[in-house]
């Protein structure tokens, strides 16, 4: 297996993005450079698609997709979506048709797309349909403050996490994951332990991933033997992100790892 191919599967593991850590790799640290790059990833993800942390230049192949996209793509897209009235004019209507829940979720959804459409006023739009009576909208909204990484609705997205839909309460996790605040972990933990959905627990896992608190460590290294495998992969996967360690699913290795290195506070 080549170098890159290598990086590739390790950093997908370390962020959690449905590859796996090769076991036959030895226990103990991941190598440090492919870990510096894992960490690396990860705060691209919690910057959003709208800041660039890692170089938008990292390779020459990178370089010409962006110019191709800014010369040619974005205007023969705005083109397309003038002729075909799909708009953010259009997207902003269909939100308020109170007649059609499919309408509102799709408008939230196409709106969003748009770069100004992350941030500012837009911002306030998605937080009232974040309360909408169907859920499908609930979670379109939600997903759309997530999208434009939006500061300030923690308790909203804490509240979701109690939502009777397990597809509203997996977008809220997410975006909790994505716009980490110390004071949601309790909340992250308990869902993560005891929510019934996988999906749910699994996004609250992923989430975890920000926090190096002793709690947090331990809570994930309860779920290692979860039923569901997936809850404990990304519970190793989270924990390998925060420790730059991977012990897999033995709890006592990881146990002992954090004894003599210290447990965070």
């Amino acid at each position: 297996m080549s170098k890159n191919v290598c990086l590739l599967v390790l950093l997908l593991a370390l962020v959690g993005c449905g590859s796996d850590i090769h076991d036959n790799y030895p226990t103990g640290y991941v190598d440090k450079g492919l870990y510096n790059w894992a960490v690396l990833v990860n705060e691209q993800r919690l910057a959003g698609e709208d800041k660039r942390v890692i170089p938008i230049y990292e390779s020459p192949w990178a370089a010409i997709g962006i110019g191709f996209d800014a010369l040619i793509g974005r205007p023969i897209g705005r083109m397309s979506d003038y002729f075909s009235h799909d708009n953010a004019a259009a997207a902003a209507r269909q939100i308020f048709d109170q007649s059609s829940p499919d309408n509102r979720r799709r408008g939230v959804l196409r709106l969003v797309d748009y770069d100004f459409a992350r941030k500012g006023a837009s911002l306030k739009v998605y937080a009232h349909v974040a309360r909408d009576e169907d859920y499908t909208v609930r979670a379109a909204a939600i997903r759309a403050l997530n999208r434009s990484r939006a500061q300030g609705y923690t308790s909203l997205f804490v509240t979701n996490l109690d939502d009777s839909e397990p597809l509203v309460r997996m977008q809220a996790a997410d975006a909790l994951g994505n716009i980490p605040d110390p004071s949601t972990v309790d909340d992250l933990i308990d869902h993560m332990r005891n929510d019934i959905s996988p999906e749910v627990k699994i996004a609250c896992a992923d989430a975890l991933r920000n926090f190096k608190q002793g709690e947090v460590i331990s809570a994930l290294v309860e779920v290692l033997d979860d039923r569901n495998f997936a809850v404990a992969w990304q519970a190793r996967q989270s924990l390998a992100l925060i420790s730059g360690q991977d012990y897999r699913y033995d709890k006592q290795a990881w146990l002992g790892y954090f004894a003599r290195a210290g447990m965070p506070e």
